[in-house]
C-alpha cells in the first residue's frame, strides 16, 4: 500500500515538515531503512535521523531542515498505528479445510477460516472473519468472537469464552483445570474446577502460555491485556484491562492484576496477591502470598519491596567486601590496643 507523507501525518495526527508528496510504501528501522520507508526515532536516537535513508521519520521534537519528518508526541505508538495501516496483515488462507472436523451444532460466522485437522466440538460459536489455524482443538460450548486469530495447536477446553479481535499464539492452552487440591490428612483430594475462562476483546496471549479455569467462578482477562509467551495464569486470577505480563511469569490462584499494571519477566506472584492499577512488578520479582503492590508503585526483589528500598539494600550488599575489610582492620586495632600495657 502506498501513502504520501501527508496522508500518514493526517492518519497519526502529527505535523509534517518537508515534502508532503513523499511516497511511503514500507516501514523500516532507523539504521536500515531504504528510500520509500517510514521509520521512527525516540528522543535518544534523534542524532541518527540525519543519516537515515528513510523517506520519512516520525520524531518527538527537533528541527531537520533537509528531511521529511512528522512531529508526534509518541513516535513509537504512531509508528505502530501507521504500520498497521500501511501493511495490513494478510489472511493466510480462506474457507474450511476438508480435513477440519466440525460438529453439527457448531455455528461459524461469515468468512471464518478453519485450517487442516482442527477439531471444533458441539455447541461452539465462532464470530465472523475469525481465522483458526491447523491443529487446534476447540472444546464444547466455546464462544469465539469476530476477527480473532488462533494460531496452530491452540487448545481451548470446554466453555472458554473469547472476545473480539483476540490473538492466541501457538501451543497455548486455555481452560485446563486449576491446581486445586485439599489435604484430607493423608492424601491430596482434587477440588473440582467448575468455573470457566473469559477473555475480553483485544487481548493477545503469547505462545505456550496456560490460563487455568476457575474453581467455581471464572478466570478473567480483561480488555486489551497482553500476556507474553510461557506464562502461567492460575485459577480465579483476574488480569485487568491493558495490563502487561511478560514472559515466564506465574500468577497463582485468586490473585488480581490491576488495569495498566506491568509485570516483568520471570516474576512470581503468589496466591491472593493484589497488584494495583498502574503498579510495576520488576523482572524476577517475588510477590509472596497475600501481599499487595500499591497503585502506581514500582516493586522489585524477593520478597518484593519498593524499588528505592531495594536499591539501597543492593548498594549496601555491593559494599560488603569493603565493609568486611574495614571491620577486620578495626578488630586488629582493638586487639593491638588490648595488648598495650
Amino acid at each position: 500500500m502506498k501513502k504520501t507523507a501527508q496522508e500518514i501525518a493526517d492518519f497519526v495526527g502529527g505535523t509534517l515538515y518537508g515534502n508532503a508528496s513523499e511516497v511511503i510504501e514500507r516501514v523500516g528501522s532507523l539504521d536500515h531503512a531504504k528510500p520509500g520507508d517510514l521509520a521512527y526515532a525516540e528522543p535518544r536516537y534523534l542524532a541518527r535521523v540525519k543519516g537515515t535513508r528513510a523517506s520519512c521519520v516520525l520524531v518527538p521534537s527537533g528541527e531537520f531542515p533537509d528531511r521529511t519528518v512528522i512531529l508526534v508526541n509518541n513516535p513509537r505508538a504512531a509508528f505502530a498505528r501507521a504500520t498497521q495501516w500501511l501493511m495490513p496483515a494478510e489472511r493466510p488462507f480462506t474457507g474450511i479445510h476438508p480435513t477440519a472436523m466440525l460438529a453439527s451444532s457448531s455455528r461459524l460466522g461469515g468468512d471464518v477460516a478453519v485450517g487442516a485437522w482442527t477439531m471444533i466440538e458441539e455447541g461452539v460459536q465462532v464470530g465472523r472473519s475469525t481465522v483458526i489455524f491447523p491443529g487446534c482443538y476447540i472444546g464444547t460450548r466455546c464462544k469465539i468472537g469476530s476477527d480473532c486469530t488462533i494460531f496452530p495447536n491452540v487448545v481451548l477446553y470446554p466453555g472458554v469464552e473469547v472476545g473480539d479481535r483476540v490473538t492466541i499464539h501457538s501451543g497455548t492452552v486455555i481452560g485446563a483445570d486449576g491446581f486445586g487440591f485439599v489435604l484430607d490428612g493423608t492424601r491430596h483430594l482434587k477440588v473440582p474446577q467448575l468455573g470457566g475462562v473469559v477473555i475480553a476483546a483485544d487481548v493477545e496471549v503469547g505462545a505456550n502460555t496456560s490460563i487455568d479455569r476457575g474453581t467455581l467462578d471464572n478466570t478473567v482477562v480483561d480488555e486489551g491485556a497482553k500476556i507474553d509467551n510461557l506464562c502461567q495464569i492460575g485459577h480465579n486470577v483476574r488480569i485487568g484491562a491493558h495490563a502487561i505480563i511478560s514472559a515466564q511469569t506465574g500468577v497463582a490462584g485468586s490473585s488480581v492484576v490491576g488495569s495498566h499494571a506491568t509485570i516483568g519477566g520471570q516474576a512470581g506472584i503468589g496466591d491472593y496477591c493484589q497488584i494495583d492499577a498502574n503498579a510495576v512488578v520488576g523482572g524476577q520479582c517475588g510477590v509472596l502470598n497475600g501481599k499487595r503492590v500499591p497503585r502506581g508503585e514500582i516493586y522489585w526483589g524477593t520478597p518484593a519491596r519498593p524499588l528505592k528500598q531495594i536499591k539501597t539494600q543492593q548498594a549496601y550488599l555491593g559494599r560488603l567486601p569493603q565493609m568486611a575489610e574495614e571491620i577486620e582492620r578495626l578488630r586488629a586495632e582493638v586487639d593491638a590496643l588490648k595488648g598495650t600495657p
